[in-house]
């Protein structure tokens, strides 16, 4: 069963996304387009539908749009071309919207409008709808059939003037993105001026590779002054134009100046454009262009990411420098804890030491001669002894000197892990604020072109503001343990030593009062094998060092360090999870990749497709 769900969902996807196609142009195109719409591409629908309008467009007219600045007689030229006085013409801008020019037996208007809805009228109709002036339904476009031969082959647009208003311009490139080839209609008083030029330059995209520059008005020139015009414009135009005509449409108007109006001349041009040439060579056009839209949205999304992983090596940089110099301190701290500990030692020893005194005492024992034998003598000595309670009392109450030269020591041991912990969390706030930084800048990136993927942008946007998640609570939880594991050790530290020197101070006295009094007893009972206990400084601060746990520290501090241990697995399980996290970048980046090379077969098909 799973099997046969299976090989329905590859027959399905095959069916969707591995169309096959004949040999031909269109074909390959097709190929092409559906190779880019594969799933793991996302293509936006504004991508998607652009390949079909490009598809669509081989079976269609190819476009001719007649462009250029405001007052220019575009209107007048196509008026020519009409042979009809069709389109408005006026000292203001009343082109607001493109009017398309198709073949038909009979002269009518179509009207579409904005709402979806259209309308078929009388041509005589159009400037209500060309009018800015007039408040009208919103157009979305014109379209004017008439029956002229040249427009079988051709469909010609008129656009709004370029410098009419913002809008207008905005509205011309939207809708001649599509345009395989472009008439630009100059004023011959503009020829080569740089104001021309600047504005042709602005309009690049919009010029193919048969677009020419039409000069109207030559009317105004003789000929001497239309020759020095038409050799200075082909110095200047040449390199955007295939050809430059000046033609007069004043001269066109009349039968006797029609011949020397160069007006045929420009018909000419267009009836021998090769619609099938041009129409191959504006589609594989769009689709480089598409196709470097696509690239560069991965060069984007790569840099992206690349800047992510910066952040990554940058940090790894950093640990490394940092474990040096921590390293290096914690070696100096374990020394000074061991040190404060043994110097607390030294001071309870040489209280203790000096707490032991020496005190008259005696004992009887029977005498050892024949006519004394009932009789007890009594032996005075001088022993040693320690008042436990007084010499605590001492140290402790009486005087608060050691007490606060041991809280001293405490509150330096605290410090100095706060230090220490400090240290640990700036690493962690180093790569954290690298990390929020790329989340603020990145987390609401948007597309800049209608063209780029919705999808991979949305994915992108979801990745960046979950970059704390995917980036930071795997360090922080790593900082929190290890901060843990260094505030148990001082934990353990503070209760066995820094606050156990009152408790090992008594045990201390306990230890050697029972010493002196157990070797009294074994004196009084031998005097001759046994001696007196005198402690001597060396065993007092021996016997302190083991209960304040001495020897038990410097082990973990010196010969197997803990807070070594600690700190360094820190930096370890920071460069596990820095290669953690690179791996994950990495699966994004060979996402990229993937779809790299797919546009760049795709583009490397185009430029070989004849």
């Amino acid at each position: 069963m799973q099997i046969e769900l299976l090989n329905d969902f590859i027959k399905a996807y095959e069916n969707a996304y591995e169309k096959r196609f004949d040999s031909s142009f269109e074909g390959k195109i097709k190929t092409l387009c559906a190779k880019l719409n594969e799933p793991f591409m996302h293509l936006s629908k504004e991508l998607s539908k652009e390949f079909e309008e490009l598809i669509f467009s081989l079976e269609k007219n190819i476009n001719v749009a007649i462009i250029g600045q405001f007052s220019s007689g575009k209107s007048s030229l196509l008026n020519l071309i009409l042979q009809k006085e069709c389109l408005p013409t006026g000292i203001i801008p009343v082109t607001f919207k493109p009017t398309f020019l198709h073949y038909a037996k009979e002269y009518f208007l179509r009207v579409e409008f904005e709402d979806g809805s259209d309308i078929i009228t009388e041509v005589s109709e159009l400037e209500k709808y060309t009018d800015q002036r007039k408040g009208i339904k919103e157009t979305r476009s014109l379209h004017i059939f008439a029956p002229i031969p040249l427009l079988e082959k051709i469909t010609l647009v008129d656009t709004p003037g370029l410098n009419a208003n913002d809008t207008d311009t905005l509205t011309t490139f939207k809708e001649l993105r599509n345009t395989h080839s472009i008439v630009w209609l100059s004023l011959i008083d503009n020829a080569g001026k740089k104001s021309e030029e600047d504005a042709i330059k602005a309009n690049l995209k919009l010029l193919g590779e048969h677009s020419i520059c039409v000069l109207n008005q030559k009317d105004k020139l003789n000929e001497v002054e239309l020759e020095n015009v038409m050799n200075y414009a082909k110095d200047v135009f040449s390199k955007y134009f295939e050809k430059i005509i000046a033609i007069s449409c004043k001269e066109a108007k009349t039968k006797e100046n029609y011949e020397k109006s160069n007006f045929e001349l420009l018909l000419k041009y267009l009836q021998n454009l090769d619609g099938f040439k041009i129409k191959h060579n504006f589609v594989k056009r769009k689709m480089l262009e598409c196709c470097e839209i696509l690239e560069n949205e991965i060069k984007l999304f790569d840099e992206i990411f690349n800047k992510l992983e910066k952040h990554f090596k940058d940090y790894e940089l950093y640990l490394n420098e940092c474990f040096e110099r921590l390293n290096s301190q914690i070696k100096i701290l374990n020394h000074e804890i061991l040190e404060k500990l043994k110097s607390i030692s030294e001071r309870i020893s040489k209280e203790i030491f000096e707490s032991v005194k020496e005190k008259e005492a005696h004992f009887f024992k029977q005498a050892k001669t024949l006519f004394k034998k009932d009789l007890y003598v009594k032996y005075n000595y001088k022993t040693p002894f320690i008042s436990s309670d007084d010499a605590f009392l001492a140290m402790f109450y009486n005087s608060d000197v050691m007490s606060k030269e041991f809280k001293k020591n405490k509150n330096e041991l605290i410090a100095a892990f706060d230090k220490l912990k400090l240290n640990l969390n700036e690493i962690f706030e180093t790569l954290q604020k690298d990390i929020l930084l790329f989340k603020a800048r990145f987390s609401n990136i948007q597309k800049d072109n209608e063209f780029q993927s919705d999808t991979n942008f949305s994915e992108l946007r979801v990745f960046c503001n979950a970059s704390d998640e995917y980036f930071l609570k795997d360090f922080k939880n790593i900082l929190f343990e290890n901060i843990l594991e260094l505030d148990i050790f001082l934990e353990k530290l503070d209760l066995k030593a820094f606050t156990n020197y009152e408790n090992a101070t008594k045990l201390s006295l306990s230890f050697f009062s029972r010493k002196i009094n157990e070797s009294r007893s074994f004196y009084e009972l031998d005097s001759s094998q046994f001696s007196l206990f005198y402690p001597k400084k060396s065993e007092i601060y021996e016997r302190v060092l083991t209960e304040l746990n001495v020897y038990e520290f410097e082990a973990l501090l010196i010969n197997k360090p803990i807070i070594t241990k600690i700190v360094k697995k820190f930096f370890e399980q920071n460069k596990a999870l820095i290669i953690e996290k690179t791996k994950l970048i990495d699966s994004k980046k060979e996402e990229l990749k993937k779809r790299m090379d797919c546009i760049l077969e795709v583009k490397k098909a185009l430029k070989e497709l004849e």
